[in-house]
């Protein structure tokens, strides 16, 4: 007879692709983190994300981004990020699991940026695809995520 466990992961990633999101704050500075929350309808991109985060708060300040697409060689780079935030101080919940701050996750991934070329957020050069893309509507989910606040659909 077949059995199963119950559980209650913290974050529920089923082994989709993982993309470099890089945004950029008022004052010019990027920010690049790695999401799954990423699928397409169309010409159209949805992100899902945590609205606490310095990503979210930077696609709604300046509603631009790249969506990178790294190959399955730079998973070693996006590792490298995974428990990065460029907020400083450390948000005592990402503290607590062992995140850092890291100014320049580009860098530290030991990956090559440069300009948009529509959008000011910076392109990943070691990614074949760079999707610059305009935010059009953003959307707090109507259930929250009491781990993380307010979800928003980009």
């Amino acid at each position: 007879m077949p059995t199963h466990t119950v559980i209650d992961p913290a974050i529920l990633y089923f082994g989709t692709p993982v993309a470099l999101l890089s945004t950029i704050d008022r004052d010019g500075a990027t920010n690049t983190s790695p999401m799954s929350s990423v699928f397409w309808l169309g010409q159209t991109a949805l992100l899902g994300m945590g609205a606490r985060s310095l990503t979210a708060q930077n696609l709604l300040d300046t509603r631009e981004c790249v969506i990178n697409l790294p190959t399955a060689e730079l998973v070693e780079a996006v590792d490298r990020i995974a428990l990065t935030t460029g907020r400083m101080p450390v948000p005592p919940g990402k503290a607590g699991v062992g995140y850092r701050y890291e100014p320049d996750k580009i860098a530290c991934a030991g990956l090559h940026a440069r300009p948009g070329d529509t959008v000011r957020a910076e392109r990943i050069d070691e990614c074949p695809v760079n999707l610059e893309a305009r935010i059009v509507h953003s959307r707090p989910l109507e259930k929250d995520d009491p781990a993380d606040g307010d979800t928003f659909i980009f």
